[in-house]
């Protein structure tokens, strides 16, 4: 463009502009103002409806539109976006990024407000009249055409950074990536926190071509776009600078035993927000625990399971059907205006899949479970009889024949495990019985579990319960198909018979439950029969309500509302609901059979309703008064009444605790076991390629982030610790499913002992700013009142302003006009980070209407974080 024209350009833009306060439209008198039926706008040869470059069709021709640098920002570009429905815009671009049109110029705007309902409400110079060509063909990128993504990592919150861009998914390259632009990372993608900023080198090399280059964040943008970005490809080039990110999640479980179960929290800006009980449904539990790496729901258990909120409650709810990626991702649902006190939980299984492999038939072979995507299989010693029922009567194979020498259908390809089940035999599922892997003894080399099932096909099941042994009875009618069963007037018979043939004991409740389903199936038991086919059975029948059976053999026992499922309020499940325990006279006896036949070990202590709550219920009378050598709590003699209510409490020497010493993020890593606390030995656990993991697991448990680091440091005088050689995998969000060395007190020696450092202080305080709320450096304007000032001086102060753009204008043209003819040049003294990228396309890391005369590489730079002096940051773009 000749400086001539860069004057004239600005001449009409402020005749415009002094005119417009008196013009019906702001389009000048050059050109009428078109309606906006007759016009029609496209983006194109951007791979996206909304990316490309900006076209018009006038006359029923299409044509494109130009202007200059200086005239085309986030203003004109914001008006495309929006008259196309695109969002809003991510970059303008000016110098024919998508490529020159090949038709006529339609439109030449400047001076756009942003505000415009249409492009050509943008003062223009009438249809067809421009002063530039084709080589300033305008382009558009709006943030619908705009996905990101986190690839390569164990799920949809760590991985290398994606950008899709044209259509195309490619990397983002930066040599100085940084915890503030993984921030805005992790908040668009609804994963919480940053935990990590990484090379992409961490997951594996990339392939394709890379989206962005040289992004620096604040850290309170609410989109990576917002960001200042140096390069918009897409380029071709090494990937040595790929980035990569690790979230700590938008969610939580915590206060139960692992991290596969306890009371809800979700990532709000910087706080972790507890969410009300009843807001949480089957559909949304589902994207928890796949979020969380866990297996199936397991169930939404009542308020008080897991202890009291330790936080202030979340304001919102969900609504999940089940398929989203990440809880965050559901819609949100309106929520009641009364508030909550009781906290919302979720139990998932900690394994998302059983199998048994090499055995010659699905019901026969190897026991392997599967964990955050791995497969292992079991060790031998870790299984037992009561286990083998459960899962193989989860895999559809009846219960279980025999358990098999360890290694008889061989070891398999993946890692042993060491995890020990401690099912009753009750279950539904394998995930509910209390695994145990930290302080397990080490698998023998190749005895890995083996289980014969009997493979008889159930043809009876009780359904939705707590067990097994109780729950909605059906029968089936064939392979694969369920009916219920109608209640009617024989219906303790047909409870005594249903019982007795699942081996769960004798019916302790038989009542009617809205029926669910079709049809029922009428049967007429007198209580004697060997199993229900020996039942009188008339047919299916359309009775309204079904019935459901509550057997002895489904009794089950639990700790609720402490730190673990060793200590807590004693519950009992009787007749088909969740009672505590009368309090009357209880003692450490008695307490002492609890923890027994919850395989925790021996009693500690026997406290009352004042430490773990008077519980749920009517409290349960049916035992007390324990020799403490009886194998189960109903063993006990029952009461004769309860008049103290509940509350019963139990301490048990298993329960398992971590903490740094002094109660923060920051301190010697110790354990509690057998109830008392020990440090963990430096030695094997502090080393490099396996700390991190376990640091991350640690850290992760005491609600101090996602990531820390392990250090050895002297012992003085801790006392014995427990444990050493303590390794998680990578991803471990609980320390209780890593492997180590066998419980026992011990001496560390030279190496030391472990202290834990993690890189956030847990401090986070409810209604913390979220990122993308706070102000930001240079958003806050001052507006300037004129109207006092007399129009002589507005007009001089306007013509000014005029003289100091012209005169810019012409600097910049015989700056741009030496640089085509000498090439590019670099200061020696620039602090350059070299990026060899190669693109078919004008890079966006230099500007510039042509590429003549240009050499090897332009350099482009630009300042960092805000907050005094800035950190400079150089792009090398090769052309």
């Amino acid at each position: 463009m000749e400086p001539c024209g860069v004057l004239g350009l600005l001449l009409c833009g402020l005749s415009a502009g002094l005119t417009a306060g008196t013009q019906p439209s702001p389009a000048p008198a050059t050109s009428p103002r078109p309606s906006d039926a007759s016009v029609r706008l496209r983006l194109a040869d951007g791979g996206h409806r909304c990316a490309g470059r900006v076209e018009v069709e006038h006359e029923g021709e299409w044509g494109s539109v130009c202007t200059y640098d200086f005239d085309w920002d986030a203003r004109g570009a914001g008006v495309v976006c929006r008259q196309l429905g695109c969002g809003s815009a991510a970059r303008a671009s000016p110098f024919a990024p998508f490529g020159q049109g090949g038709g006529r110029i339609w439109l030449h705007p400047f001076n756009c407000r942003g505000t415009e309902k249409a492009l050509q409400d943008c003062y223009n110079f009438g249809w067809g009249r421009n002063f530039c060509g084709h080589e300033w063909d305008v382009g558009v990128t709006c943030t619908e055409a705009l996905e990101l993504r986190l690839a390569a990592g164990r799920g949809p919150c760590e991985g290398r950074l994606e950008v899709k861009l044209r259509g195309r998914w490619g990397t983002v390259a930066d040599a100085t990536w940084t915890m503030e632009d993984a921030e805005v990372v992790c908040q668009q993608l609804g994963c919480g926190s940053a935990a990590g900023a990484y090379h992409g080198s961490k997951f594996g090399p990339a392939e394709g071509p890379i989206s962005l280059a040289v992004v620096n964040c604040r850290g309170n943008e609410s989109a990576l776009w917002d960001c200042a970005i140096e390069g918009w490809g897409p380029y071709d080039g090494h990937h040595d600078h790929d980035t990569a990110v690790v979230c700590q999640g938008f969610s939580r479980l915590v206060g139960g035993d692992g991290a596969c179960e306890g009371r809800l929290e979700v990532r709000r800006g910087r706080a972790w927000l507890g969410v009300c009980h009843g807001r949480v449904d089957a559909g949304s539990a589902r994207v928890l625990c796949r979020e969380l790496g866990c297996g199936a729901v397991l169930a939404l258990p009542e308020p008080g399971r897991f202890g009291a909120a330790s936080g202030p409650f979340w304001d919102g709810a969900f609504e999940c059907d089940g398929s989203e990626p990440l809880l965050a991702a559901c819609a949100a649902r309106p929520t009641p205006e009364q508030r909550c006190s009781d906290p919302a939980a979720v139990v998932c299984s900690p394994y998302t899949g059983f199998r048994l492999a090499d055995g010659g038939s699905p019901c026969a072979g190897r026991v392997e479970a599967e964990e955050r995507g791995t497969w292992g299989a079991l060790c031998a010693g870790s299984l037992e009889l009561p286990d083998a029922h459960v899962l193989c009567r989860h895999l559809g194979c009846g219960p279980a024949a025999s358990v098999q020498p360890g290694g008889r259908f061989g070891a398999g390809k993946g890692p042993l495990r060491r995890d020990r089940l401690g099912c009753v035999g009750n279950e539904r599922h394998p995930g509910e019985c209390p695994a145990a892997v930290l302080g397990e003894p080490a698998c023998e080399p190749a005895l890995a579990a083996a289980v014969i099932c009997s493979g008889a096909a159930e043809s009876l099941r009780l359904r939705g319960g707590e067990s097994r042994c109780d729950g909605r009875l059906e029968v089936a009618l064939r392979p694969g198909v369920w009916s219920g069963v109608s209640a009617g007037s024989r219906d303790n018979g047909t409870a005594a018979v249903a019982c007795r043939q699942l081996g769960c004991g004798v019916p302790e409740k038989a009542y009617a439950a809205p029926a669910v389903g079709p049809g029922l199936a009428e049967l007429r038991c007198e209580g004697g029969e060997e199993s229900l086919a020996r039942c009188d059975s008339p047919g299916v029948g359309r009775g309204p309500s079904a019935l459901t059976v509550s057997c002895s053999g489904g009794r089950r026992l639990r700790l609720a509302g402490g730190p673990g499922r060793c200590a807590g309020r004693v519950e009992v499940y009787v007749d088909g609901a969740w009672s505590s325990v009368c309090r009357d006279a209880w003692s450490l006896r008695d307490a002492a059979v609890v923890c027994r036949q919850l395989r925790c070990g021996t009693a500690l202590e026997a406290p009352g309703p004042e430490r773990f709550g008077s519980g749920p219920g009517t409290p349960w009378a049916g035992a007390g008064g324990c020799a403490g050598t009886e194998a189960a709590l109903w063993d006990c003699p029952a009461r004769r009444g309860c008049g103290g209510g509940g509350g019963a409490a139990a301490v048990c020497s298993a329960l398992r605790a971590l903490r740094a010493e002094g109660g923060g993020c920051r301190g010697i890593l110790e354990l509690l076991h057998d109830g008392a606390w020990g440090p963990v030995c430096a030695n094997g656990t502090v080393e490099d390629g396996v700390a991190a993991a376990a640091a991350a697991a640690v850290c992760r448990q005491l609600g101090c982030g996602a990531a820390g680091s392990l250090h050895a440091v002297p012992d003085r005088g801790s006392g014995p610790a427990w444990l050493g050689w303590v390794r998680c995998e990578e991803g471990s969000r609980s320390l209780w499913r890593c492997s180590s060395t066998p419980w026992s007190p011990r001496s560390c020696g030279p190496p030391g002992i472990t202290l834990v450092a993690c890189n956030e202080d847990g401090s986070d305080v409810a209604g913390s700013p979220a990122p993308g709320s706070a102000d930001r450096d240079g958003d806050v304007r001052a507006a300037v009142p004129l109207g006092g000032a007399p129009l002589p001086t507005v007009l001089c102060a306007l013509l000014g302003m005029l003289l100091s753009l012209a005169l810019a204008a012409l600097a910049v043209q015989t700056h741009r006009a030496r640089a085509q003819r000498a090439g590019p040049s670099q200061d020696a003294g620039s602090e350059a980070v070299y990026e060899e990228l190669d693109y078919s396309l004008e890079p966006e890391c230099w500007e510039g209407p042509s590429r003549a005369g240009l050499g090897d590489a332009a350099v482009a730079s630009h300042r960092g974080r805000g907050g005094g002096e800035r950190r400079r940051r150089d792009a090398v773009c090769r052309l």
